[in-house]
């Protein structure tokens, strides 16, 4: 009970800000009646309760079993071997993650061309095979640095041939990837890979959460240019007036709970079957195994039965009535500090950041220049939309400084500040930044403009750590040279 209640208390702390933000702005602004503040206030008690008990399902059944079948893939010395493993988990993995299912709901929303399974299985190839770079780059130590430049290039190029409909979709894919579900388990199977071989430190392992995130780019980049003759004109939703209700409680519900099972069934016979047939597990460890993933599912289910039902509607009617306000630049300022605050994974990244780097880099440090740069872009990203500026105009030109910065500054903090760039945009980003910003494109904008407009903010989120944390690897790098002994012989 003891893990239960630190991780109800850290859930707990890190929800509850963002929570009462947006519940006073229910009252102040949308002027909600005291049943749908009620129910509010139920949906915030679901988050929480889910959260708490879906990752207490994660830290009990899924990463121990993770660990374990990292630690195994290099001793099987056999590239087929590690390919076909590591493309299942993560391919698995994102497909039961719920940022990624979230998303999927948002995207289909406002763009009801693009089909929900489609976008989360090519979001998922992108993942898998991404991280089956990532694992080679582990195992033979291939350059992190040299890895994502050449991506990054990909990136850029194909920016300019995709549709302009599919930019920010495909940006924000590669962000909602790396979601509660995936963040715990990429980590786990990376500490599991670098414990095999003297050579190899935990801050090898950094780096997968960031590969990860860009397989998604491309592949959903890639998908636009091929479909872009076929595509029907760009149709965005009407301007929402979602009502909080006991029959949209239910009926998110229903749905959550099929979409779960269905997810969470082939994780647990691959699981399973890899425990029985490569680690010789016993049946009762099997069954431990499945408990915690059953667990876990439970709390995802609770977890989207919340944010469904209050948290993604408040924020789309917010967006809906705020997008002439003066207020929505300091706005987003504020709430992109409260939402790195809510998602516990940046938490747990700091102090695994923390632990590897033998305290070189505190989580608080960490954790003050994510949350600078997470509100610095999220404040970006909404004069973007104010100001109707081409998202093209600013990824671009960020990923151009990340590629430079990332070859200027430390080595050890490339692989950290794009896995924070993946951390930062959880469940929360996703539920109610993107929400707002699609709720402020369909009130603001009509047809293709409210598409192009409703996207990119999560992938502006994903890119302040990367450029602040590569600016601090800039500065801890000129500090290692200046702490250099002077040899005193060589003196005259």
């Amino acid at each position: 009970m003891g893990l239960v209640k630190d991780i109800f208390k850290e859930v707990n702390t890190s929800t509850l800000p963002i929570a009462i933000m947006l519940l006073i702005l229910q009252v102040v602004v949308l002027g909600s009646a005291i049943d749908e503040l009620g129910l509010f206030i139920f949906c915030i008690a679901l988050v929480i309760i889910g959260f708490t008990i879906f990752l207490y399902g994660v830290q009990s059944g899924i990463n121990p079993t993770v660990k374990a079948i990292g630690a195994e893939i290099p001793k099987r010395k056999s590239h087929l071997f590690m390919i076909a493993v590591v493309f299942m988990i993560s391919f698995l993995i994102t497909v039961a993650e719920p940022d990624v299912a979230v998303f999927g709901e948002q995207v289909h929303s406002i763009f009801s061309s693009i089909n929900n399974q489609m976008l989360v299985y090519a979001i998922a190839a992108g993942v898998a095979i991404f991280l089956i770079i990532a694992a080679f780059k582990i195992i033979y130590n291939l350059s992190l640095k040299l890895i994502i430049t050449i991506s990054y290039v990909i990136i850029v190029i194909l920016t300019f041939l995709a549709p302009t409909e599919f930019l920010g979709i495909a940006f924000d894919a590669g962000s909602v990837t790396t979601g509660p579900m995936t963040i715990p388990i990429l980590l786990s199977l990376g500490i599991g890979i670098c414990s095999i071989g003297a050579s190899r430190t935990e801050m090898d392992g950094f780096g997968m959460i960031g590969l990860a995130s860009i397989g998604p780019v491309i592949t959903l980049l890639i998908v636009g240019i091929f479909s872009a003759n076929s595509l029907p004109d760009a149709v965005a939703a009407e301007e929402s007036s979602l009502t909080l209700s006991i029959e949209l409680l239910t009926s998110e519900f229903i749905n959550s709970l099929s979409s779960v099972i269905i997810a969470l069934v082939p994780l647990i016979i691959f699981f399973a079957f890899f425990q029985r047939a490569f680690l010789m597990y016993s049946w009762t460890a099997v069954k431990n195994m499945a408990k915690g993933v059953g667990t876990a599912g439970l709390g995802v289910v609770i977890f989207l039965t919340g944010i469904y039902s209050g948290f993604m509607p408040t924020a789309i009617n917010l967006g809906g009535q705020l997008y002439d306000s003066n207020w929505l630049i300091p706005l987003g300022f504020l709430l992109g500090f409260l939402v790195v605050i809510s998602e516990p994974a940046m938490h747990i990244l700091g102090k695994q950041i923390e632990t590897s780097s033998q305290g070189l880099f505190s989580s608080k440090l960490i954790f003050m220049v994510i949350s600078l740069g997470v509100s610095l872009f999220v404040a970006i990203a909404m004069a973007k939309i104010v100001y109707n500026i081409p998202f093209i105009y600013i990824i671009v030109p960020g990923y151009i400084i990340a590629i430079i910065l990332i070859w200027l500054g430390d080595r050890d903090m490339i692989g950290i500040s794009f896995d924070a760039g993946g951390v930062a945009t959880g469940p929360m980003s996703v539920a109610i930044l993107l929400s707002m910003y699609t709720g402020i494109a369909s009130a603001k904008y009509t047809g293709a403009e409210a598409v192009i407009n409703g996207f990119g903010i999560i992938a502006l989120i994903a890119l302040a750590p990367i450029i602040f944390l590569s600016i601090l690897g800039i500065i801890n790098k000129r500090k290692k040279k200046k702490e250099v002994p002077i040899d005193e012989s060589t003196l005259g």
